[in-house]
């Protein structure tokens, strides 16, 4: 890698790392979002009395019609949490690996 390079990299990684940053926050409060729409939703089948099971797998069953949809949402954002984690724990050691390569550069 020549030091121009090194040096434009190092200028272009912090934004990119920024905007994962950003995209990893957006991600998990959405995900805390769909939690709680989940939640929400069981508590009003609940209390609507359309949950009558004697043992919690049974609950579950009952419960499972009216919040199937939310339940897939909540697993779609947790994967892309975990995606968005990933995006920006590789924008981090990128830019690790760019000062290193910088520092050892200027020893030259």
């Amino acid at each position: 890698m020549k030091r121009t390079e090194v040096i434009l990299e190092l200028q272009i990684v912090p934004e990119l790392l920024k905007q994962a940053e950003s995209m990893y926050v957006d991600a998990v409060n959405d995900l805390a979002l769909a939690k709680h729409q989940l939640l929400s939703k069981e508590c009003e089948v609940i209390n609507e009395g359309l949950v009558t099971g004697k043992n919690e797998m049974q609950r579950q069953a009952e419960v499972w019609p009216y919040t199937k949809e939310l339940q897939e949402q909540v697993l779609r954002m947790a994967a892309t949490v975990e995606h968005t984690k990933v995006e920006y724990h590789f924008y981090t050691r990128k830019l690790e690996n760019l000062q290193t390569i910088a520092r050892l550069m200027s020893i030259i």
